[in-house]
């Protein structure tokens, strides 16, 4: 029989984290049944039908996987262009213009996509009603219940691409409940899935090594003119949680530089939240970040979407504090100005790769390493960073590969 524990512990005021606990217990046992039955069921399914629940395309990370799975009989890929449930307010929060952006975004590209939300009549599409076998996620976080993975363990095994590449050793990285209830969890290399192994050992048997689907996209040799410099600036620029922002400090000294050398070729590619996020938490007026955005634009070319790995290998330096970034930037080999921020808590990865970059932590020293890197174009770090993505085996690998054969053996095809 099933008993909402949460739901009672809310109503009873009292034990509600004894209750919490019940209910994650009560859904784990769920799923571990329902895993073991769709399991047998899939080896008799041919093809698998596979679909991607994407609610942000410009954080489409895994274009390699959709590819790869086109190609191959055994699987039917599709996207499934959704809206997230975070509330009004919520600088997450989606309407449905997000909803036909994205779905828009897909169908341009030429990809098999399906809304998994019904616009008109303003309500989520229960993921059963598209015959799905195995799901792919890319948040962990504002999914929808009837397409997250307690209810979908009922059809469907469910399997994790994290959007970014780790870049902290912060818990939302691997002890939200999501994390617990997925069947598998692909993570970039053996120390993160050590790190969260050691942190979370209750789920460590879903924790596959497979370097990241959107590394697979240097793979081609298309060789590209340097003539980019690139400003990522990250949204975390206040609160008590994540702090990757250096917003504070840097937004404005950027652009300073920025507009006294037009002649580089800028690009500014903030991070989705960030608009939405210094309004709704009091950082910044409209007004301000709209003033802060034109003036980008007026001299710089402005990128938004998830199209970008192209605009990185024609960039010859990027400066930014978004922590994906630092590990999807390192394989173009080009330097990188790193705006640390005082919260951050590398994993191990990080901690080697910034020792190859170029870390400033504040005003003058991003002065200073802005002149000598990238108007002198003195990268005197540039081999250590060759040397490293070597032993990092980031490049010339194909996370994709990995995933469908780590699918195929798990169903025994």
């Amino acid at each position: 029989m099933y008993i909402d524990y949460e739901k009672i512990g809310k109503i009873l005021r009292f034990g509600e984290q004894f209750f919490y606990d019940m209910k994650i217990k009560q859904n784990l046992d769920y799923i571990k049944r329902n895993q073991k039955r769709v399991l047998e069921d899939l080896k008799d399914v041919s093809p698998l039908n596979v679909i991607f629940h994407v609610y942000d395309e410009s954080k489409w990370k895994s274009q390699s996987v959709y590819d790869l799975m086109e190609k191959d009989e055994r699987f039917n890929p599709m996207i499934v262009a959704t809206k997230n449930c975070a509330p009004e307010g919520n600088p997450n929060y989606q309407t449905a213009e997000n909803v036909k952006k994205c779905y828009e975004y897909f169908k341009n590209k030429g990809m098999r996509v399906e809304y998994g939300y019904d616009i008109r009549k303003n309500k989520f599409i229960p993921f059963e009603a598209f015959n799905s076998d195995i799901i792919f996620y890319s948040h962990p976080w504002y999914v929808y219940e009837t397409q997250g993975p307690v209810v979908c363990s009922k059809f469907a095994l469910t399997y994790y691409i994290p959007y970014f590449l780790p870049a902290s050793e912060q818990w939302h990285e691997y002890g939200l409940r999501f994390h617990q209830y997925i069947y598998r969890h692909y993570v970039p290399t053996e120390s993160v899935k050590n790190y969260y192994s050691k942190n979370m050992p209750s789920v460590e048997h879903s924790f596959r090594v497979v370097g990241h689907p959107i590394l697979d996209s240097y793979n081609n040799q298309k060789d590209f003119e340097k003539k980019y410099i690139i400003y990522a600036p990250h949204w975390t620029v206040c609160g008590e949680n994540l702090r990757f922002g250096t917003f504070k400090w840097s937004g404005k000294k950027v652009l300073e530089l920025a507009k006294a050398h037009p002649e580089l070729n800028w690009v500014f590619r903030p991070h989705p939240l960030l608009y939405n996020f210094v309004i709704t938490s009091g950082f910044m007026k409209e007004e301000e970040i709209d003033k802060y955005y034109d003036e980008w634009k007026n001299f710089a070319q402005y990128s938004e979407g998830g199209d970008y790995i192209d605009l990185f290998r024609q960039s010859y330096a990027m400066i930014t504090d978004c922590g994906s970034f630092l590990t999807e930037y390192f394989v173009t080999e080009n330097p990188v100005i790193h705006l640390v921020s005082e919260y951050l808590n590398p994993n191990s990865t990080i901690k080697e790769i910034d020792k190859t970059y170029y870390t400033v932590h504040n005003t003058d020293e991003l002065i200073k390493d802005f002149h000598q890197v990238i108007l002198d174009k003195y990268d005197y770090k540039k081999e250590e960073r060759k040397k490293l993505l070597e032993k990092l085996g980031f490049k010339n690998s194909s996370s994709a590969e990995k995933i469908i054969k780590d699918i195929l053996s798990d169903i025994d095809y």
